[in-house]
């Protein structure tokens, strides 16, 4: 029975091309182990890992959610299914979804982790970073992110040499960090299961908390122009996680923030910053010839990933029956991808500030990380909104949970970007020529997309094919 539950959850949540693809690149990730020397340490990539352990574990909990269908509440959970068995289904379904984005962000670090621990660092990442999504199920939102920033906080302490934290197997401390995650996904994973014993009351008080919470501040478009209603609602507030997709795992919620509050956050995580870099004191010398700015990196990683979470909330929430019919699409689109430009600029503006004050100060290593908050994080952004609506768009339509389909390679088309994307941001902080050029690249090719009357043509007939109403 428990191998045949196990063969339904997980035909009815991945395609086949996506089971084969996740197949391929476990292969990849044993054959790429085998060839990469250990015990080799690497800082570029020590910051790299620290900042994305620091952002999935935050995201995971911050965002996450149960892998579990309208389909699963009518017809599965009526079943008379064992509670162990079907607790079991579901999170090894959702550790598939999960650990490809651990493969694929942590295969490339396996020289950062200079570890004959490799194996157990990473299975242990892929645990909590499933078991916190489900977790986060039972969770408020305030306790959410709470929670996520502080697990973030902890996991950034290591490179200050904590010897305790998630994020210490990055920097030295192999032992240390490889029993912190031991320790933090064993009680992750009994705390999950535990969740799934009772996650249809969960769910029920997640849809009663929602439907019933008053809405505080109503926004009125009373006596604006349509063009001007766009800019005064995205500009106003911001989607935090309309749509998140990790890897082919989607992620369907809409939580609308008041801008200030966002530039509120992240102006005091840029005072953080600039206080942490003046305080370590300056940059030392990582190879011949070259400085690094630790923080610089992290920030630089932290705040592409920021970016492409609002990219992926960019199109969930429109209603083509009345966005489309109020303007021309490609005007309307225009507008849309402009004002949600020039908000997330508002957003990442403290982060610019602050470089600019280091590298006055003396920081030139500072000149790389600004160059990449001013050209390729801007241009990425609009670019990841324009491949997110071709290739993959999908409707926020009021359910909270998860998709209502399989997770198919499409779907998981839409993070390839954001592999690019940290990647040119990480060697752009080194060598600011590489931000400046690979940013107005960027900009350039998103700007002609932009305003190609074709391109947005042939995005609205994508959205009515994937069931934009």
């Amino acid at each position: 029975m428990l191998l045949n539950l196990f063969k339904f959850v997980i035909r009815t949540r991945f395609s086949r091309p996506f089971l084969i693809l996740i197949a391929v690149l476990i292969v990849y990730f044993i054959a790429l182990s085998e060839l990469v020397p250990s015990h080799q340490e690497n800082l570029i990539l020590s910051y790299y890992g620290t900042a994305i352990v620091a952002l999935f574990l935050a995201m995971s909990l911050a965002a996450g959610g149960v892998m579990v269908l309208k389909s699963d509440r009518d017809y599965l959970f009526t079943l008379p299914l064992s509670t162990r068995d079907l607790s079991l289904s579901i999170f090894f379904s959702q550790f598939i979804a999960f650990g490809v984005t651990v493969l694929l962000m942590f295969v490339y670090l396996a020289e950062s982790l200079a570890s004959p621990l490799l194996v157990v660092d990473i299975v242990a990442l892929a645990l909590t970073f499933t078991s916190l999504g489900i977790i986060a199920t039972s969770l408020t939102t305030r306790v959410r992110i709470v929670l996520s920033i502080g697990l973030a906080l902890w996991t950034l302490l290591s490179i200050a040499k904590l010897p305790l934290s998630p994020g210490s197997v990055f920097n030295g401390n192999v032992y240390g960090g490889t029993a912190t995650l031991v320790v933090l996904s064993a009680v992750t994973t009994v705390a999950a299961f535990r969740g799934l014993s009772r996650i249809e009351l969960d769910m029920m008080r997640n849809l009663v908390r929602s439907t019933s919470s008053e809405i505080k501040s109503p926004t009125s478009f009373a006596g604006k122009s349509p063009i001007s209603a766009i800019y005064s609602m995205n500009l106003s507030s911001m989607s935090l996680a309309g749509r998140m997709n990790m890897a082919g795992t989607s992620r369907y919620v809409s939580r609308r923030v008041k801008t200030r509050w966002v530039i509120s956050a992240t102006s005091a995580g840029a005072a953080v910053y600039l206080a942490f870099v003046l305080l370590r004191g300056p940059p030392t010398p990582l190879v011949a010839g070259t400085d690094s700015l630790p923080a610089a990196i992290v920030a630089a990683i932290l705040l592409s990933f920021l970016a492409f979470f609002f990219s992926q909330s960019a199109i969930t929430n429109e209603r083509i029956w009345l966005s489309l019919t109020s303007l021309p699409p490609a005007t309307y689109f225009r507008h849309l991808v402009a004002s949600k430009l020039i908000s997330l600029l508002l957003v990442i503006a403290p982060f610019a500030a602050a470089d600019a004050v280091l590298f006055a100060l003396g920081y030139g290593e500072a000149l790389g990380a600004l160059a990449v908050v001013t050209f390729v994080i801007p241009g990425s952004f609009v670019l990841e909104i324009l491949w997110s609506a071709y290739i993959a768009p999908i409707q926020v339509k009021g359910e909270e949970m998860t998709m209502p389909g399989q997770y198919s390679i499409r779907q998981f088309l839409t993070a390839l970007p954001m592999i690019l994307v940290f990647i040119l941001a990480t060697v752009a902080t080194l060598v600011p020529v590489v931000a400046v050029a690979g940013g107005m690249t960027i900009l350039v090719v998103s700007a002609i997309l932009t305003l190609n009357r074709g391109f947005w043509s042939r995005v609205e007939v994508k959205l009515t094919e994937n069931g934009f109403i």
